[in-house]
């Protein structure tokens, strides 16, 4: 066999062996780098040269370091050296132009002479090397570097055989970063970043499995979140709270298993626990959230003190664990549970979770298909008698159900959201009416229910102050009442609200005043119209001397602050008597009307206006 064949054959066993190489069924780092250093060897033999290293670029291109390096001489080494683009422009620029970099002599070659003393693999001996880049994902990754100890003239053969050899490895280096990229889809489909433990998507795989192995035991599912987190994150801002997160996960790590414990909403998590017995599974739930949240959560100069709740669903071998996570998410939704309690999942929890939902479709629906009217309750003058106006109410007449009662869709509208677009069509729905009585020579007032969302919400004065102008009604005549809740909030940013209703036009009148821890701070300092007093206050004025001094006082405080005060939930002749003697300056209630709807209404004030004597005029 002559020279010829023998390379050629030399260079086909070779060859099989690469092609069986890249077609390693794992593809790691580690199998690469191997790899590597097996094609190093390959090309100093096949070529006949001195050594063989395999350069890499970083992710920015601006230096190229030594992966592994084969030396005849000294065998397979990993040597740390790295060139920066900016000691060898010339020589980056050439490899990102040319299939092959064919350098005869290292000492004037104008791409490496400044180059090859420092940085080549045995430094000053070299004297021919041979470049060939490695391209991959339109890029080049990387060079395969062959150097010689004496001058070489490089054929055509040499120069083939090692771009083909730089095309296994791009091959390798392709699927390494596709082996990278399925690891981290992976690591993105099973685990939450933030905290390292797995996601929903783990959690449901990994307890799936574990139930599939112990089906004749039963386990409990427990959805631990922290409470009134909203309220937390609002406070200390995001990234804050986003410390507080991880914090919680370290802290669950070291009372739990780990492996069985996943983080599924912004400070909830859910946890598998081999214990079907309630008794047990609350003690431990007991257990978790105590040691959780015994030390406040030191963030900078805060020390932010929390409370968890836990929410279990025992496991049921009819249901998948995502069903289970399902039933404990109904059970957080649950209002009867307190902060830091711990609740079990039952059955009808879920028929009211439906009934829920189902109604807040049809809440959407009946907007949509107008099936809302407004209801009207008189207000009248205390001290004469006089109509004054009256307040709006909204009503839902379901095609089906029939007429349902703001207690059964307010909270949930207001939950929802939908509870602004509910009150911007019960305004200009309002606003119709006012000027059809306004136009009759009939000026009276109208007061409307405004919602904490709604009243908070961005643009919410100048988009209630268009609906009112386009319906021709002046916003003198308009009142609308806030609930207590809204002083909750940032109090600068409701004093500015307030103001900006006023100089609308507006009257602001605070509801269910006095049920509220801070109801007195709404007098001193908001600049509100009116007080409407709880009606819990004003049922106890018949029989509770206390009852009517506290509402005496709150009437004698108003009108030195030069507020009107509105009695609602007026019943009785008594109670309209004893208000009357207080200073009340309005009053609604039972007994003058319960809400009406308007045509019922118009008769209602023909007969009052004509008939009634009860009231002194």
């Amino acid at each position: 066999m002559n020279e010829g064949n023998q390379l050629s054959h030399m260079y086909r066993n070779h060859q099989e062996k690469l092609f069986e190489l890249i077609r390693m069924p794992d593809v790691t780092e580690e199998a690469v780098r191997q790899t590597l250093h097996y094609m190093c060897e390959v090309v100093a033999d096949m070529l006949h040269v001195d050594t063989v290293s395999i350069w890499h670029f970083d992710e920015t291109d601006a230096s190229i370091h030594c992966q592994v390096a084969y030396s005849k001489e000294h065998g397979p080494s990993e040597p740390t050296l790295t060139i920066l683009r900016e000691d060898a422009p010339d020589y980056f620029d050439a490899l990102r132009t040319n299939r092959i970099l064919r350098i005869e002599d290292v000492r004037t070659h104008e791409w490496v002479k400044d180059l090859y003393q420092q940085y080549f693999i045995e430094g000053q001996r070299v004297q021919s090397m041979l470049d060939a880049p490695i391209y991959a994902n339109s890029r080049v990754k990387g060079v395969i570097c062959c150097e010689t100890f004496a001058p070489r003239q490089w054929t055509f053969i040499e120069e083939l055989m090692v771009s083909t050899l730089s095309d296994f490895i791009a091959i390798l280096y392709l699927r390494l970063d596709r082996h990278v990229t399925d690891e981290r889809m992976a690591q993105l489909a099973y685990t939450d970043e933030q905290t390292g433990l797995m996601n929903l998507n783990g959690f449901v795989e990994r307890v799936d499995a574990l139930r599939e192995q112990t089906p004749h035991q039963l386990g409990s599912l427990i959805y631990i979140r922290a409470d009134e987190f909203r309220s937390v994150e609002t406070a200390i801002g995001i990234r804050r709270a986003d410390e507080i997160v991880i914090e919680l996960g370290n802290r669950l790590r070291q009372v739990v298993d780990s492996t069985l414990l996943a983080r599924v909403s912004q400070s909830g998590f859910v946890l598998w626990t081999p214990y079907g017995d309630r008794i047990k599974v609350k003690g431990y739930a007991d257990l978790i959230c105590e040691a959780v949240t015994s030390e406040p959560f030191a963030v900078e100069e805060l020390d932010v003190i929390l409370t968890m709740s836990a929410f279990i669903s025992i496991e049921d071998k009819a249901r998948s664990t995502l069903e289970l996570m399902d039933t404990a998410r109904i059970t957080a939704n649950e209002r009867h549970v307190q902060r830091g309690g711990i609740a079990f999942y039952e059955e009808e929890m879920s028929e009211k979770a439906t009934a829920r939902l189902t109604l807040e479709m049809n809440l959407r629906k009946g907007l949509a298909m107008n099936e809302f009217t407004l209801y009207y309750q008189p207000k009248m003058d205390a001290a004469t008698g006089k109509l004054n106006g009256f307040e709006g109410l909204m009503r839902w007449v379901h095609p089906k159900q029939g007429l349902i009662p703001p207690l059964d869709f307010i909270s949930l509208a207001e939950s929802t959201g939908v509870i602004i677009a509910l009150e911007e069509w019960a305004l200009a729905e309002a606003c119709r009416q006012l000027k059809t009585w306004h136009d009759a020579g009939r000026m009276y007032h109208l007061a409307l229910n405004l919602s904490a969302r709604h009243f908070l919400s961005d643009g919410v004065v100048d988009k209630l102050a268009l609906i009112v102008k386009e319906m021709g009604v002046c916003p003198t005549y308009l009142t609308f009442e806030i609930t207590e809740s809204v002083g909750m909030e940032n109090q600068q940013h409701v004093i500015d609200r307030f103001i900006a209703f006023r100089e609308q036009g507006f009257s602001i009148s605070i509801d269910d005043f006095g049920t509220g821890f801070s109801a007195f701070v709404y007098l001193k300092h908001y600049p509100i119209h009116e007080i409407k007093i709880d009606r819990q206050f004003i049922q106890v004025t018949e029989n509770d001397p206390t009852g009517n001094v506290i509402v005496q006082t709150i009437i004698e405080l108003a009108r030195g602050l030069e507020l009107k005060t509105v009695c609602e939930g007026i019943e009785t002749p008594e109670q309209l008597d004893t208000l009357r003697s207080l200073g009340c300056d309005e009053m609604q209630g039972y007994y003058f009307s319960r809400p009406l709807p308007i045509d019922e209404l118009e008769t209602w004030i023909e007969d009052y206006e004509t008939t009634n004597d009860d009231l002194p005029r």
